[in-house]
């Protein structure tokens, strides 16, 4: 049975549109639980009630000029430079370093340094030995904005550093990176008497990209810029309305959330929860923020999304995330939110043992989750814990107990049924055995068949260092690419639907920032034959099938051009960038028919 519920006053307004949302909501939901016998209650608020606002931690948002409705706010004044990313460009001599005058100074010719509100941090264009005319800088605003002002500071915002000004320069924009438009020109800058020259751009069309060149550069003086600001008409790119903090009147496990918003082209929401066993907000009692749970349309808005919260908890905040990469807005009337207080289990949490391995070793862990029932609870007739790497599951024991289970264990999950509902309070041990190349999180939640529709995630409860569920890796691995199998290797791809692709497993270690990993497939004279992927990527495991939810790579035997490579012996090459040179690994793989 659906029943609707209003928690508080401040939840007790319909929506302005005759209850659109709630009635769609609710359809939805009888449509999705048919076969359900837990309870659903339902809680709403409409922002024509602007009392739940935080203030404090709300920004960028406009409550007035539509009544009833949040959008974004008007952004004449906001710095736009500070979402931008800067790129800069040498046609001459590079800033040396003061450590070794043949390497550039990488502190003085970082682009992001004209976006990062700090006046200390610059750009350097030298003199000499070969001048910059023509070098420039390039922006992405990462949005669609209609530009009417570029401000250029000087070194440090100081009026007395105008020798290092630009002294003549060009701007460009447009909506595409490759085709910009001059917009601005100054052929000789004689501003001596302040820290900024602000260019105002007479076409305010819509642009997202746009390009600084430096035309030319005095004779003995670097050309040195500390920010670049941005500013412009329309929306600003992001807004949050946060919520104060909220009370159910009993711990509670929530379902979908469900937004009442129209959307332009190019705008979406995203609605963050985090849930606490008190009023009060502190790290040990409270969750973190979830994941944003993102909308782009009103269809998939009205029809929910279910959320990953940590519960069941009877206090709770939200925030709602509006977003543009144009130059409209959201209008977000209300949301709504689905919770259970006849829950799965009263109360969950889990724990990890051993919590400290060593980096890249296979160690049996077991994961204990300690249940507690109730004669009211729903039981649990499922255990699904998310993994970070593949695992070897061993045993599942209850109190102790070995107890009849079906088990189904992807990349990237173990998902256990238990023949019999659990009901009464109970421990619950997984054993598997797995190897982590860094630290990982072991998230799970209980389902149960009389409300399979929202499972209750397993609290962790919060200790000093963290969840109770991360396990540490200690140590390096070997190298920085660990582990790669190609598999199956032979493999037939000859669309009878068994074989016909072969994944490539690997893990990157001891990288401390993103670097540029390549996966290529070659034949045996040295031609490349396929660019599987280029990437970006830090300490990762890439491992299992992604058509079966795993990261691992799959190739399925075309070249480049899309056509089927002839049968023979190929050679997979992985390959990532370091700070000593980069990293190669090959292994052969041979194709049959």
């Amino acid at each position: 049975m659906i029943v609707t519920k209003n928690i508080s006053r401040s939840h007790s307004r319909s929506f302005l549109r005759p209850g659109l949302l709630l009635m769609a909501m609710l359809c939805i939901l009888t449509a999705e639980s048919a076969a359900q016998t837990a309870d659903s209650l339902v809680f709403t608020q409409v922002f024509s009630d602007t009392s739940k606002k935080d203030a404090t931690l709300s920004g960028d948002i406009d409550l007035k000029s539509v009544p009833g409705s949040i959008i974004l706010a008007l952004g004449s004044t906001k710095n736009l430079g500070v979402l931008t990313r800067f790129s800069t460009f040498f046609l001459g001599s590079m800033p040396p370093s003061a450590a070794d005058p043949n390497v550039p100074d990488t502190a003085k010719i970082n682009g992001n340094n004209l976006g990062d509100n700090n006046f200390a941090t610059l750009v350097e264009f030298p003199a000499a030995p070969t001048p910059n005319t023509g070098s420039y800088i390039k922006m992405d605003l990462r949005s669609i904005r209609r530009i009417n002002s570029v401000v250029l500071v000087n070194l440090f915002n100081l009026v007395t550093s105008y020798r290092l000004r630009p002294r003549a320069f060009s701007l460009y924009t447009g909506l595409d990176s490759n085709s910009l438009s001059r917009v601005y020109q100054e052929v000789d800058n004689l501003d001596t008497l302040s820290s900024k020259y602000t260019m105002n751009i007479a076409d305010v069309s819509p642009v997202r990209y746009m390009r600084l060149s430096i035309d030319r550069v005095d004779a003995s003086q670097a050309t040195v810029l500390s920010e670049i600001q941005i500013f412009g008409e329309g929306f600003v790119p992001t807004g949050t309305f946060v919520a104060k903090v909220d009370s159910l009147t009993a711990p509670s496990n929530f379902g979908r959330v469900y937004v009442d918003a129209d959307f332009e082209e190019g705008t979406s929401v995203s609605v963050q929860v985090r849930t606490g066993t008190m009023k009060t907000v502190d790290s040990l009692n409270w969750s973190d923020w979830s994941e944003p749970v993102t909308f782009s349309s009103t269809a998939e808005a009205l029809a929910g999304k279910l959320l990953n919260l940590k519960e069941p908890r009877r206090y709770y905040q939200y925030k709602v995330n509006l977003a543009t990469l144009n130059v409209g807005t959201p209008r977000v009337r209300g949301v709504s939110f689905t919770y259970q207080q006849k829950l799965i289990a009263d109360s969950s949490s889990a724990s990890i043992d051993p919590d400290t391995i060593q980096t890249f070793k296979k160690t049996q862990l077991t994961y204990r989750i300690n249940a507690v029932m109730s004669p009211g609870s729903l039981g649990i007739d499922t255990v699904k814990i998310r993994t970070a790497s593949p695992v070897q599951l061993t045993s599942v024991l209850v109190n102790g107990t070995a107890v009849p289970y079906s088990a189904v264990v992807t990349p990237t999950t173990i998902q256990i049924g238990f023949a019999s509902t659990i009901t009464a309070t109970s421990l619950i041990d997984v054993s598997f055995i797995t190897r982590l190349i860094s630290d990982a999180r072991f998230p799970a939640e209980l389902i149960s068949k009389k409300a399979a529709w929202n499972p209750q995630n397993i609290d962790p409860k919060r200790t000093a260092t963290g969840d109770a569920w991360t396990v540490v890796t200690e140590g390096l691995a070997a190298s920085t690419l660990v582990s790669l199998r190609v598999d199956p290797n032979p493999f037939t791809p000859n669309g009878d639907g068994r074989n016909d692709a072969t994944v490539i497993d690997f893990a990157v270690a001891n990288v401390e920032k993103h670097k540029t990993l390549r996966v290529n497939v070659f034949d045996l004279s040295g031609r490349k034959v396929r660019e599987i992927a280029t990437l970006q990527t830090g300490i990762n495991p890439f491992y299992g099938d992604p058509r079966a939810g795993g990261s691992g790579i799959l190739w399925d035997g075309r070249n480049d051009a899309g056509t089927m490579v002839a049968p023979g012996v190929y050679l997979i090459q992985v390959a990532i960038d370091t700070d000593i040179g980069g990293e190669v690994i090959t292994r052969t793989v041979v194709v049959s028919y």
